[in-house]
């Protein structure tokens, strides 16, 4: 692969994903906000959990059976751009493939989309139940023990950082890996 080509590609890409991304980012974020609490509440009987847009960036968890340990009910808050804003260097990753045609790259960058938003929807799930097993006190301690706490505490860090950053190069290698390392070879002989 060219690499002075593909960095200066990365550069030309970025400002207008950026535009794109800042404009879209309300939208995607409420939408994110309703997933997250439709998936949130097919994982619990009865549904005591209702996810509010607070501005556009962060959803509030409110959960109606712990009145007790807080007057209105609500017990987190979640910042949903951070969970998405990986998407701007998978964006600017697959734009700036140097040598693969834009219609191939831009089908490639739809399905890395969705894949992506099935992640983050999963771990916004995460977010919710860490609040619930770990940041209610005697309430968590009681409905989700030792193991859930564990779970969801571990699940949720590791959504959050390690695989938040490397979901973006995995899926870049696994779409164009095979094109890359292919041209690279040509390039040797």
């Amino acid at each position: 692969m060219p690499y002075g080509r593909f960095l200066k590609n990365l550069l030309l890409w970025f400002i207008p994903v950026v535009a794109v991304w800042l404009l879209l980012t309300p939208i995607y974020n409420r939408f994110l906000t309703r997933a997250t609490e439709n998936l949130v509440k097919l994982t619990e009987s009865p549904n005591h959990t209702s996810l509010r847009t607070h501005d556009d960036h962060h959803f509030l968890i409110y959960r109606d059976d712990v009145r007790g340990q807080t007057s209105t009910g609500h017990v987190g808050s979640v910042r949903v751009t951070d969970t998405q804003f990986p998407l701007l260097f998978l964006s600017v990753l697959f734009l700036a493939v140097p040598g693969i045609p834009f219609k191939q790259r831009a089908q490639a960058l739809g399905w890395a989309l969705l894949i992506a938003v099935f992640f983050h929807i999963v771990s916004l799930l995460f977010w919710v139940k860490f609040f619930y097993a770990t940041q209610l006190g005697s309430w968590s301690a009681q409905n989700y023990g030792a193991f859930g706490q564990n779970f969801w505490g571990l699940g949720k860090h590791l959504l959050d950082l390690p695989f938040k950053f490397a979901l973006p190069l995995i899926l870049w290698c696994a779409f164009f890996f095979e094109q890359l390392t292919g041209a690279r070879e040509r390039e040797a002989t």
